[in-house]
């Protein structure tokens, strides 16, 4: 059989058979894999420890017929701390979820890689709460395809600093009093702003900005709104 390598991080993992599990798995540069770790149930399994859920492996695979075959895993990073809090291993089981549901298999996503990959990095570093969930998912939406417009009126393509924006999800984006109809939902322009720039920035630069955190808290539920309404549904913490 042919063999390949690559680097996944580890989003879900089934049993299958006996002893063995199946592993999905996001990669850079195979997008989402399912593969087969033969015997990673049993207690002596050499693999066991390093295909575990959000780690960072090093893997070599053979091609299968129907799922490849784990021939080789390495673990590279893995975060530890994660067990010790509730909260942000319920961020962690989300984020990755959305990936699960999200990704391609077998095509090319390294921006999808990278943002979960930066993800879990700042929820080992102690990152949690609403703004963590609200940047993930607008970057999310970015990455994937599904930014929401929010520079201008997504019906008539206004742009003003002087208007008063309502969000509408099923319209894509941020509408003028004009065109506000049934499914508009109120907006301040501070949200609009932090929007912009947690569809554009590392987490790292945006907990800088003091007001951040409220402002992720009182305007999440639109985020999901818009989430569930062109992808499907947005997993929560804790759900």
């Amino acid at each position: 059989m042919a063999s390949y390598q690559t680097t996944g991080i580890v989003i879900g993992r089934t049993n299958f058979g006996e002893a063995d599990r199946v592993i999905r798995l996001l990669t850079p540069d195979h997008g989402k894999l399912s593969a087969v770790a033969k015997g990673v149930r049993k207690i002596k399994s050499k693999s066991g420890g390093h295909l575990e859920l959000f780690g960072e492996v090093k893997l070599v695979l053979a091609t299968g017929r129907n799922l490849d075959v784990i021939t080789s895993a390495r673990l590279a990073w893995y975060p530890h701390s994660l067990a010790l809090d509730y909260s942000r291993l319920g961020l962690a089981y989300a984020f990755a979820s959305m990936m699960d549901r999200l990704a391609q298999e077998h095509h090319e996503q390294p921006e999808l890689y990278r943002h979960l990959q930066e993800a879990l990095r700042c929820i080992e570093e102690g990152a949690t709460g609403p703004l963590i969930e609200l940047w993930f998912k607008l970057r999310l939406l970015n990455v994937a395809g599904y930014r929401p417009e929010l520079m201008q009126c997504v019906i008539c393509g206004q742009a003003s600093d002087n208007l008063v924006y309502q969000f509408d999800a099923a319209r894509g984006g941020i509408v003028c009093p004009a065109d506000a109809a049934a499914t508009s939902r109120p907006i301040d322009t501070r949200t609009i702003k932090l929007w912009r720039l947690l569809s554009d920035h590392p987490y790292a630069t945006i907990r800088q900005i003091q007001e951040a955190e409220g402002l992720a808290t009182a305007s999440l539920l639109l985020c999901d709104e818009f989430y569930e309404h062109h992808i499907g549904k947005a997993f929560h913490p804790g759900l």
